[in-house]
């Protein structure tokens, strides 16, 4: 009796390793929604620049552990298909977030929609949301785990449930990298969708779950020079989806007195490339950082929130053939990042 269930077990996990056959576009369905996610490179480290919002539980739980004050987000996305033969030429992508900083962990949340059936991406319609805990265990250390819940309709009916883990480790001053950090995660550890009249990656077979069960993501960021007025870094991660694709993700980042921000991200997924479902054309993301000031509101004075700061993003890529993707979004980060040491009162007075 054992044997036979053994035997079964065994052709069970051998049918699921050969079935890897995902949507076109299925691993990326959630960094369509937003400018800082369509060239953020997918980095599970943080990127070049360490910036992590809301949207970052994404790649990696634990980004948002260091954030120090409230933010809130909100973008929306065109897909465009320049295919004349194309039934849906408009499409589109949105995303909301929040990030809340405590006293023990960082919460963070985001709810997405992506409404795309065109000829080069159809990926049905689906309603995403992740919310998430994470925490600096120490200073170079933070951890962090998301739950994560979803439906899809319009190819089918489904839904997604499932958790995330990841870690970040920074080691500051490594050669001549400054702030390199090391990030991996386990990503999509539930149930993921199934629908019929996705396109597969390849079309010889039915699609395959999406994102795919099990994506072990790991990735590497850092600032390659830093001036008064200039920075700029980079950043490089691995994903592996189900153990039976790997996708490669660069980036390069760049800021003037951070204030302007520009971001250059690319990505290669090796079975969307054999299959010739792909366009090489990075993602190129514009930001601008500007001072929101409500100094007459006592309300907003008395949490220490009148005197803001926003970042207005803009991006840009070519999705396979004929996908045109603009994003646009705005981030609001709450009052003013803390650079002041506590100051320590001696019993006699004196402070150290």
């Amino acid at each position: 009796m054992k044997k036979h269930f053994f035997t079964a077990a065994a052709f069970f996990m051998a049918a699921y390793v050969f079935a890897y056959n995902p949507p076109v576009g299925g691993q990326t369905l959630f960094n369509l929604s937003s400018p800082t996610q369509l060239a953020s490179a997918s980095s599970c480290a943080g990127g070049g620049i360490f910036m992590p919002g809301a949207d970052s539980i994404a790649f990696n739980p634990a980004l948002p552990a260091l954030e120090q004050r409230i933010q809130l987000d909100a973008a929306f996305s065109a897909l465009i298909s320049t295919n004349s033969d194309d039934d849906r030429s408009f499409n589109a992508a949105f995303q909301t977030g929040i990030l809340i900083p405590t006293k023990r962990f960082v919460a963070s949340g985001i709810l997405n929609g992506v409404f795309c059936k065109s000829i080069d991406l159809w990926l049905g319609n689906t309603l995403n949301f992740r919310a998430g805990l994470s925490k600096e265990v120490s200073e170079k250390l933070s951890v962090g785990a998301n739950v994560n819940a979803g439906v899809l309709w319009g190819a089918g009916s489904d839904w997604s449930l499932g958790l995330d883990a990841g870690f970040l480790y920074r080691l500051g001053q490594l050669g001549f990298f400054r702030d390199f950090r090391i990030g991996a995660a386990a990503l999509n550890l539930g149930k993921y969708y199934s629908g019929e009249e996705l396109l597969p990656i390849d079309a010889e077979h039915t699609a395959d779950d999406f994102p795919s069960l099990v994506t072990i993501r790991g990735g590497i960021g850092a600032l390659l020079f830093e001036t008064e007025q200039f920075k700029g870094g980079f950043s490089f991660d691995i994903a592996t989806p189900a153990f039976q694709n790997v996708i490669f993700d660069m980036g390069l980042q760049f800021a003037f007195k951070d204030m302007l921000y520009l971001s250059v991200a690319e990505s290669i997924d090796v079975m969307e490339i054999k299959n010739e479902h792909y366009n090489l054309m990075p993602a190129i993301s514009l930001g601008v950082k500007f001072d929101l000031n409500a100094r007459g509101n006592e309300y907003l004075k008395s949490r220490s929130w009148d005197s803001n700061e926003m970042l207005a993003s803009l991006a840009w890529q070519q999705k396979y053939e004929h996908i045109q993707a603009i994003s646009g979004g705005a981030r609001l980060y709450l009052g003013q990042t803390d650079t002041q040491p506590p100051v320590i009162q001696l019993w006699n007075g004196a402070e150290d």
